[in-house]
């Protein structure tokens, strides 16, 4: 093989490490249990509750919540009871969360039932941080979330996802991190794409 189809090649490859780099940061590909026996077409109205905060950070929770139901909006697989009508019923039924970060089920599934949802997704948000390598600190967005049929309280579906914001290679113009913002769209994202391919 002469020099030149060698440095093309080369050089072909230096540039697919580059548009990966590009693409985003690190990431493990989901972790996902999906249940054969459950029925999906079941699921048509589904409630979303407020993630349950395991991390450091107070708002984590809260915006991991909004993007990752956004995302479900945006598959256009279910029809999503409004969040405030679903607060509205916890409320009214004195369902708050336990020790475990969990809703009782007998509560839920009335507050559910009312609003005509067959299904209700719950999560946590497990770390929302910066990790530090070396000189460099880059955010972490990791959560699991499940769907739990109301009736029965078996779990339909659950994933895990973990994001970083941390570049393979820095990008030009900056550093290859990316914001907490980012991330998180990124992994909720990710999260309902996999879904949407294996589960929904």
């Amino acid at each position: 093989m002469s020099g030149l189809p060698i440095a093309r090649h080369v050089a072909r490859g230096a540039l697919a490490i580059l548009a990966v780099a590009l693409a985003g940061g690190c990431a493990a590909s989901p972790r996902l249990f999906v249940n054969r026996e459950a029925d999906m077409t079941l699921y048509q109205k589904i409630a979303v509750l407020p993630f349950y905060n395991l991390s450091g950070d107070g708002f984590a929770a809260a915006r991991v919540t909004r993007a990752f139901t956004t995302e479900l909006i945006i598959s256009q697989r279910f029809q999503i009871v409004d969040p405030s009508l679903l607060s509205g019923q916890l409320e009214r039924l004195n369902a708050g969360f336990d020790a475990q970060g969990q809703i009782p089920l007998p509560k839920l599934r009335d507050a559910a039932t009312a609003l005509g949802a067959t299904a209700v997704i719950r999560g946590s948000v497990n770390e929302y941080a910066m990790r530090r390598s070396g000189t460099s600190e880059y955010p972490v967005v990791s959560f699991d979330a499940e769907m739990v049929d109301v009736a029965t309280g078996i779990v339909v579906w659950r994933i895990s996802v973990t994001e970083t914001g941390r570049g393979r290679l820095p990008i030009v113009g900056g550093t290859g991190e990316r914001t907490f913002a980012r991330v998180t769209q990124e992994a909720c994202r990710r999260a309902v794409a996999v879904l949407q391919k294996k589960a929904l």
